[in-house]
């Protein structure tokens, strides 16, 4: 299944060079290591037991769990679960502007393109927002329409 999900990955999105994961099975089986030889991407793995080895995917587990599913009363199945992570993945690429990529989105931070840094402190909202809502998590994403 995480092979499945991968691979349409990369042939929606395109392959990475590297792969960072933890030390599962999952990763280390040989099954895993066949698929990403053939689409010669390198696996980099966290070093064992090292809290924060592999923190930016940790922290993104983190989001998805507390930030998204929490929101979600009740999860009516795989299929469910599925829609609601490809949800997720839209809001964290397309519309959770990230504190670390100078409020851009990951989207906008892998087309190179910057937004004006709107820092914390701010007393005004810029007034170029576009907003969607996701329903079913009741949260809202907000980014600047126009980026250079």
């Amino acid at each position: 299944m995480v092979i499945d999900a991968l691979e349409a990955t990369f042939v929606n999105f395109g392959k990475p060079k590297h792969l960072i994961s933890d030390q599962g099975s999952v990763f280390t089986s040989a099954a895993f290591r066949e698929f990403l030889d053939s689409y010669n991407v390198k696996i980099r793995y966290g070093a064992i037991e090292e809290h924060g080895s592999i923190a930016v995917t940790e922290r993104v587990i983190e989001t998805l769990k507390y930030e998204w599913l929490k929101k979600v009363p009740v999860i009516r199945g795989f299929q469910h679960l599925t829609h609601l992570c490809s949800s997720f993945a839209e809001w964290y690429n397309n519309w959770r502007p990230h504190e670390f990529l100078g409020s851009c989105t990951p989207a906008m931070a892998f087309q190179n393109k910057s937004v004006p840094l709107v820092p914390k402190t701010a007393k005004d909202v810029p007034v170029n927002l576009e907003t969607k809502s996701f329903k079913e998590t009741k949260i809202f994403g907000y980014r600047i329409k126009k980026a250079a």
